[in-house]
């Protein structure tokens, strides 16, 4: 059987691979995010399984590819897959769940800690010689800002990184409140966090921060209403998907002052266009979307990888299979053990 990879993987791990199959890969050139769809119908003929961690595999890709059984996306959620269109393909999609949880639960707490102590704007200060011009105690009045111990976080969905979030503001000695309309009170208690309605939450929370998946039912789910619920002091994180947040209104409540600040890492457009309002906004800090941007995560995706095709190369279904109901189409491209 042929394997296809596609991005960043530990070179271990492919190594390991290329003992039960024959192995191409296409490491992502410097800039570049994922093949053309052309490019990715050309490279993929003659192979079963494609491991991809950014490409668009399209159901065109799919339908032009006949001997392609399986989809290993190494991804949280295979956004980068056409579900529907691989699964009328009879095509299988594993995806790789948690692969990022640490380091986007890490990059979260990080910014709670940046919009509670100013450190954006104190560093501004510095670079632009702001400092340097003021009295001495300047920075330290005018920087001062909030401690994390004592106050309440919370969290919008119970998945797997606000499960970490929970574990790590413990730590902090902070209140966690928890929204998640398809999680048990016990799994809640576990985390570390207490369930309560949506309103509830943002009432109290002087750190809302946003861990759903971007579908139907959250798109926009915060919007003006729910941002009129929340504290004049409250800071407002979202490492998740853009597309739960309005952002018309969250700019709204940021330039009247609604609420304190914001820090963000994903938005409705990527890259953030330069004449975005959100970058004139002194009480906001934005990042690149670069949440899952760590070298431990390219080590952690191939480990799933690994794991989904070790199940393949065994006629079974990959561990981590997404779209289960594939199993049962007659079209199925690959014979399974029963």
């Amino acid at each position: 059987m042929k394997v296809l990879f596609s991005g960043r993987f530990d070179p271990q791990v492919v190594q390991r691979v290329e003992n039960d199959w024959t192995v191409k890969w296409l490491p992502h050139k410097k800039g570049q995010w994922g093949l053309t769809e052309a490019d990715l119908i050309s490279e993929l003929q003659g192979f079963d399984v494609l491991v991809s961690e950014a490409d668009l595999v399209t159901a065109k890709v799919c339908a032009s590819s006949p001997t392609l059984k399986a989809v290993v996306a190494t991804r949280g959620n295979p956004v980068n897959v056409d579900v529907p269109g691989a699964t009328a393909e009879g095509v299988m999609v594993a995806y790789a769940p948690g692969r990022n949880a640490q380091a986007v639960a890490e990059i979260c707490i990080a910014l709670m800690v940046m919009v509670a102590r100013n450190v954006a704007p104190a560093m501004e200060a510095l670079r632009n010689g702001q400092w340097a011009k003021a009295p001495r105690a300047w920075a330290y009045q005018t920087f001062q800002g909030y401690e994390l111990g004592g106050r309440t976080a919370g969290l919008v969905g119970l998945g797997a990184v606000a499960r970490l979030v929970a574990k790590r503001l413990q730590a902090f000695e902070m209140r966690v409140l928890a929204y998640d309309p398809y999680l048990s009170r016990e799994a809640a208690d576990q985390a570390g966090a207490k369930l309560v309605p949506l309103d509830e939450l943002l009432k109290q929370a002087d750190f809302i921060s946003m861990h759903v998946h971007a579908n139907d039912e959250t798109r926009n789910m915060i919007g003006t209403k729910e941002f009129a619920l929340m504290k004049p002091t409250a800071y407002f994180i979202n490492t998740g998907r853009a597309g739960a947040v309005e952002e018309k209104a969250m700019i709204e409540a940021l330039q009247q002052k609604r609420i304190a600040g914001a820090a963000l890492d994903v938005f409705h457009q990527e890259p953030l266009p330069p004449d975005s309002p959100l970058l004139d906004l002194p009480n906001v800090v934005l990042l690149p979307h670069i949440g899952g941007a760590t070298q431990d995560v390219v080590q952690h995706q191939s480990r799933i990888a690994e794991m989904n095709l070790k199940a393949l190369r065994a006629d079974q279904p990959p561990t981590f299979l997404f779209n289960p109901e594939v199993l049962k189409n007659p079209r199925l491209r690959m014979v399974l053990k029963k």
